[in-house]
């Protein structure tokens, strides 16, 4: 019996991370991609698996965040 999918909850939202200009990092390949890069709060480096980032004016970052909580089958 296949359960049905679930509506998106009230969790389900838009949520931003900032990171300022000593916490983020990007690498340009040579076929133009851009692979983003933010510090941890352990110190450690961890790739972007989407590229929803909106670059301040004052030199910090804003990623975008879809939160969801819900499961589909």
């Amino acid at each position: 019996m296949k359960r049905p999918a679930k509506q998106p909850s009230h969790d389900a939202r838009t949520e931003k991370a900032n990171y300022p200009p000593s916490d983020y990092g990007r690498i340009v390949r040579s076929d133009g991609s851009t692979q983003w890069w933010v510090r941890s709060s352990n110190g450690s480096w961890i790739a972007l698996r989407h590229q929803r980032v909106m670059e301040n004016d004052n030199g910090s970052i804003t990623l975008l965040l879809l939160r969801a909580d819900h499961v589909t089958e």
